[in-house]
């Protein structure tokens, strides 16, 4: 309970920080004018991007838990939806084991497997965000510390599924191969670390299937030019349609990467500021770049907290109930992205 306190602490924070630092430099009277302006019909496309994502986000993650037959898509849908409810709501990416929790209760693999389905996602995702920024590389000129970050990034993402990989096709062999030296590490080297890396290890085995891969990568791709092309529809409702689209792909790597940090709920403030700086690259002020950034993040936020509920709805499961079930296994190995 401390530690979770903690978490709250420091991302509340966190977030004070970075809305601060967003709103330092906005004309109040912009601001509003921009709001006041904007064309919200384009909202309504914005709206059902978001919900052919998710779809598609479902689609890549059953694949992932070996497209495992007690589990149909729909359902799958509804638990990534809870999911992102859950993140929204509870701090410290709470919907990561909320989801995580109700498709172990069902699949063959139990909670492991959808543990490490969850990790390899999170995976794949730093690695598109790291490949569509050196895909943005010849198309602006971006400061040195954000290639150096992103660089720093993707070879850790690279790196780490590449030795999961490669584990994987050992099994349990690799497993007590490596563990001869980690453990030997305190804490790290604790019996259940080992229980959890061997459900990764089984987990990290479907890279590896041919014929789930190309429905994997194609589904990752397609979630990122998903996000990219709701970001531009929103971008456009308040008339920066006419920027290039490699602006709403910019905001959306500047966005990815800043969701890594400890923040609140939803991650305010973080996000926000995360996209004021990438459109800062293509001439946007800072006012009319905090109100699209601002209506942007609070609208996803609102669609998924609705698909959420309709979610849970729809399952006839309680949020009480079902935050001190899942929570509970917070101990146990899940992901944290």
């Amino acid at each position: 309970m401390k530690k979770q306190r903690l978490r709250l602490i420091v991302g509340i924070l966190v977030s004070l920080l970075f809305l601060g630092w967003a709103i330092w430099g906005v004309h109040w009277g912009e601001f509003w004018q921009s709001l006041q302006s904007a064309r919200y019909g384009y909202l309504v496309p914005a709206a059902l991007i978001i919900y052919g994502v998710s779809w598609v986000r479902a689609y890549r993650w059953r694949l992932l838990m070996a497209n495992d037959p007690a589990l149909s898509l729909g359902r799958v849908f509804r638990f990534v939806n809870i999911g992102y409810f859950f993140n929204n709501v509870l701090p410290a990416k709470a919907g990561e084991v909320v989801r995580g929790y109700l498709a172990g209760r069902l699949i063959a693999g139990g909670y492991g497997q959808a543990a490490s389905a969850l990790l390899i996602e999170r995976l794949l995702d730093v690695l598109c965000v790291v490949i569509l920024l050196v895909i943005l590389l010849p198309f602006v000129a971006l400061p040195t510390w954000i290639i150096r970050g992103g660089l720093i990034f993707g070879v850790g993402a690279f790196g780490g599924t590449l030795i999961l990989i490669i584990l994987s096709r050992f099994g349990a062999r690799g497993v007590d191969f490596v563990w001869r030296w980690v453990g030997r590490i305190p804490v790290v080297g604790h019996r259940r670390v080992k229980e959890a890396l061997e459900h990764l290890m089984e987990g990290f085995g479907v890279l590896t299937t041919k014929r789930l891969l190309p429905g994997i990568l194609l589904g990752s791709a397609l979630v990122w030019l998903g996000y990219a092309l709701f970001n531009y529809t929103v971008m456009a409702a308040f008339g920066l349609n006419a920027l290039p689209f490699s602006a709403a792909a910019m905001v959306l790597c500047a966005t990815g990467f800043a969701m890594v940090l400890p923040s609140s709920p939803g991650a305010i403030g973080v996000f926000e500021k995360a996209g004021m700086i990438a459109l800062a690259l293509y001439g946007v002020g800072e006012s009319l770049a905090f109100s699209t950034m601002l209506v942007l993040h609070l609208y996803t936020n609102v669609i998924l907290i609705v698909l959420g509920l309709v979610g849970l709805a729809m399952e006839g499961l309680s949020y009480r109930r079902l935050r001190e079930e899942a929570i509970s296994r917070e101990g146990e190995a899940l992901p944290r992205p």
